[in-house]
């Protein structure tokens, strides 16, 4: 029998290996299913069985099963297109940016007319998948074969800006803004690479120069700039304008109601977002807000009901999570599980995100061994890197590091060049171990891909203070701070300070991150060793 994707195939002709494909998926049983597809599929001449292998595999997070398939897919029709697509995001999946450019540039040149055109549907493609890195790769190489194209260029600058690299980003927005002057989409991409990169008087400055012909979506991003810089008067007074106009309405109620929840004024963000929720008809960011007001209310029951309305967008996870917890809460664990469960049902797509949230809750609620148990239970289904570093991250909280950095490396071996992994094992090794060099070492790896991340750069900063550098680690340590306001980083800032002989300046940055976040352990740590 043959091997597919490091398996071997049982018996059977094709329609029963994928009669017993279709069964195992009845159970939820992804990895058999989608490997008995693979067999299948490399059986039999029929293109829909590939498909229908490739097209689950992928759905599901099994990527060397939808390797497999797609390419047996575009085996038996050459030209599909999407068959060429499915292979090309399973190799991004998969971390193999070099060959997924080599496929997504077969679909630029042969199924594009308008080239044009396809960068931007590629462009789409690409900056929805969460190698960031990888996909802002693939598209510097597409784009270097066309570098007199605005479109191409565009999308090199956006797909940067998502992956944290500033420069490139801001390179690729300017050179497009060359080759087409005043074209909007490459002017506002330039407005958010210099925010990338930290200048937000420079980007605000942009901002307000093209907002100046009423340009609508340049006024929004104004705003949300104004209060991401906590200019919080002026991004008011901006949303407010906003608001009177039917074309910005909705989103600068969402602004207000944001800036109201944020300054603790719940009785006005219960007022704009139910002015909202008329507008809108109810829309997954309405019921998320209003949730959030709900529980700052300690109303739980509320809460719970808006959060489970949540079910798309780029909250729905964390909705659902909250409700959960506020379940358990209320003495209604086992409900929360069951909603869960039922949320899942009908969006696989987020097992990853929601089981590795999940574990977070159970470890905060003193039951790790259940979360180890629980990550387990999800990589016997989904064998995914993610999930591997999320039973690391909570093996280390367990007290188990020598368990947590080798799943780690783990992780790494199978995406050496991911600059995420690259600084979390860097970290781990810097802040919980003696091989402070190795991970120093691992992390300037990470900055250099990714040299814009607050997170990456609060770990190089950490990493020069425990080499004993902290005058060299102390500007990094004050950038991810500015930028992010994390309270681990406001850790290690303090640290800094205090060793170069400034207490008054680490006391100020400790009590205003406890202010924020009054349940952070390692800044309770860090105060607790200088302050006892």
């Amino acid at each position: 029998a043959p091997a597919v994707a490091g398996a071997r195939c049982p018996a059977g002709d094709p329609e029963q290996l994928a009669m017993t494909a279709e069964l195992a998926l009845t159970r939820a049983d992804w990895p058999a299913a989608t490997a008995r597809y693979a067999c299948a599929a490399a059986r039999s001449g029929d293109a829909g069985v590939a498909e229908r292998g490739a097209r689950l595999a992928l759905d599901h997070g099994q990527l060397p099963q939808a390797v497999a398939t797609a390419r047996r897919w575009l085996e038996l029709d050459p030209g599909n297109e999407v068959a060429l697509r499915h292979l090309a995001v399973a190799l991004l999946r998969s971390y193999e940016a070099e060959q997924a450019a080599g496929h997504f540039g077969r679909l630029l040149d042969t199924v594009y007319e308008d080239r044009a055109r396809g960068y931007g549907v590629l462009l789409g493609i690409l900056a929805a998948e969460r190698n960031e890195t990888g996909a802002a790769q693939v598209m510097e190489r597409l784009a270097s074969r066309d570098a007199g194209l605005a479109e191409a260029q565009h999308a090199r600058s956006v797909l940067w800006q998502r992956a944290q690299h500033g420069a490139n980003a801001l390179a690729a927005a300017r050179r497009a803004l060359e080759l087409r002057p005043g074209w909007r989409p490459a002017e506002l991409a330039e407005v958010r690479a210099l925010q990338t990169l930290g200048q937000a008087d420079q980007a605000l400055e942009r901002l307000s120069g093209l907002a100046t012909d009423g340009d609508a979506f340049a006024r929004i991003s104004q705003a949300w700039l104004l209060a991401a810089a906590e200019r919080r008067d002026e991004a008011q007074r901006v949303f407010g304008e906003l608001r009177r106009d039917n074309a910005t309405r909705g989103e600068a109620l969402e602004g207000l109601g944001a800036l109201a929840l944020d300054e603790g004024r719940l009785d006005d963000a219960e007022a704009l977002f139910s002015e909202l929720a008329r507008e809108t008809r109810g829309a997954d960011t309405v019921h998320w807000f209003l949730g959030r007001v709900a529980e700052e209310r300690g109303n739980d029951t509320l809460a719970i009901r808006h959060y489970q309305r949540v079910t798309g967008g780029s909250r729905a996870v964390a909705a659902q999570l909250r409700a959960a917890r506020l379940y358990a809460s209320v003495g209604l664990g086992p409900r929360g599980e069951l909603q869960l469960d039922d949320f899942l049902s009908v969006s696989p797509d987020s097992t990853r995100d929601l089981v590795a949230g999940r574990a977070t809750q159970l470890a905060d609620a003193g039951r790790g061994d259940e979360a180890i148990a629980l990550l387990d239970r999800a990589l016997g289904l989904l064998p995914d890197d993610g999930l591997r570093m999320a039973r690391g991250f909570l093996l280390d909280r367990l007290g188990r590091l020598d368990e947590a950095i080798e799943e780690m490396r783990g992780v790494l071996a199978s995406r050496p060049a991911d600059p995420d992994t690259l600084n979390a094992l860097g970290y781990t090794l810097v802040d919980r171990t003696g091989s402070v060099e190795e991970g120093y070492r691992l992390i300037a790896r990470a900055i250099a891909g990714k040299p814009d991340s607050y997170a990456i750069a609060d770990s190089m900063g950490w990493a020069l203070v425990r080499l004993g550098r902290v005058e060299e680690g102390l500007p990094w340590l004050q950038r991810s701070w500015d930028r992010s306001r994390d309270p681990e980083g406001a850790a290690h800032l303090g640290e800094a300070l205090w060793q170069l002989g400034q207490p008054d300046e680490a006391r100020a940055i400790w009590e205003r991150a406890s202010a924020e976040h009054p349940d952070s352990e390692p800044l309770r740590r860090a105060i607790g060793r200088r302050l006892p």
